[in-house]
């Protein structure tokens, strides 16, 4: 299960790479005589043990289908801060499930419900969420982008659509940061079930003038009340500090205040580091042996003599037969003459 919350953003094909590294580098790991040597050995394939750390070290060295033509948004929870974001992850999916039924319903269901009974039952009403967070939480490591993909990773099956500043002055297709809003939502509508995502959203509201905020809240106005849209975003501030109106983006029962670690929180976090620590140097003092002591000399292939093969025999036949044609070919020339 861990592995595979690792391999966001992998196709079958990177899998099987990943699966064929991985067992290249046990192999290499219980047999290297075999890379310094032309001989033929025998050796034991059922002895090859493949394991965690052989996984590891072979997605350092394969880059995803999905992260080579665009930027993934999302990655699993890291173990390292696991106790202390487990706890607001857990609540903030819980919300997020009670606001966007497309999480904890399946696909086809969800647009049977919805072309059944369109908007007499609506599954959804204009789904927003916003993570706050005051001084002192750690904002730098539980809010900054590349941190909030622990909670995008859970909503993986769904595509993400960056609105951050970045992503609208880089798009290729527009002229301006409006033309790239408008073309995300249209993006974003064409693949729904889908989430539009806004990082450091304290940042892009003072940063954005004022026609790109009314060109963001005209868009997000027009959109229907029951699409399935989710707004996620990300402020290091409260609204209540923000200039301006940002509750006409985030409305106040939309916003998800982050606290401190607490007590449990942080006695978890240090006895995971701790027994992580030790883990690390009693593997260390485990393996020092094994690698001062010399390889074991392996069997090699006995060398059987047998015959030309049956391939070879064909091809000297077929070479005589050729040579017997041409020489007919010289001789009828001859007797012409």
């Amino acid at each position: 299960m861990e592995l595979a919350a690792s391999c966001v953003g992998y196709c079958g094909a990177d899998l099987k790479a990943l699966c064929t590294e991985a067992a290249i580098r046990a192999f290499r790991e219980k047999y290297p005589q075999v890379y310094t040597s032309d001989d033929k050995f025998l050796i034991d394939v059922e002895s090859v043990k493949v394991e965690k750390y052989h996984f590891i070290e072979a997605m350092s060295t394969i880059t995803p289908a999905a992260h080579r033509g665009s930027v993934v948004q999302s990655r699993p929870l890291s173990l390292v801060v696991a106790p202390c974001l487990q706890r607001h992850l857990q609540n903030v999916m819980n919300y997020i499930s009670d606001i966007f039924p497309p999480l904890t319903v399946s696909s086809e269901l969800t647009k049977l419900t919805m072309l059944s009974y369109g908007s007499a039952i609506p599954l959804v009403y204009r789904p927003r969420l916003l993570l706050c967070g005051g001084d002192g939480v750690g904002l730098v490591n539980i809010l900054h982008p590349l941190d909030f993909s622990n909670f995008l990773h859970e909503l993986e099956k769904f595509p993400v659509h960056s609105l951050g500043l970045p992503s609208l002055l880089s798009d290729p297709s527009a002229k301006t940061p409006e033309e790239a809003v408008v073309h995300i939502f249209g993006e974003a509508r064409r693949a729904t079930p889908s989430i539009l995502y806004i990082p450091q959203f304290n940042l892009w509201w003072d940063t954005a003038h004022e026609q790109l905020r009314a060109v963001l809240l005209t868009l997000l106005e027009e959109l229907p009340s029951d699409l399935p849209i989710l707004l996620l975003g990300t402020s290091s501030i409260s609204l209540a500090e923000f200039d301006g109106n940002p509750y006409s983006i985030f409305p106040q029962r939309s916003v998800y205040q982050v606290d401190k670690p607490s007590t449990e929180d942080r006695s978890l976090f240090f006895d995971h580091l701790i027994e992580a620590a030790m883990s690390v140097l009693l593997e260390f003092v485990t393996k020092r042996p094994k690698e001062s002591a010399s390889l074991p000399e392996l069997p090699k292939v006995p060398k059987v003599a047998s015959g030309p093969k049956v391939s070879e025999l064909k091809a000297k036949v077929e070479a005589e037969q050729h040579a017997l044609r041409r020489l007919r070919m010289c001789l009828r020339d001859v007797c012409n003459r």
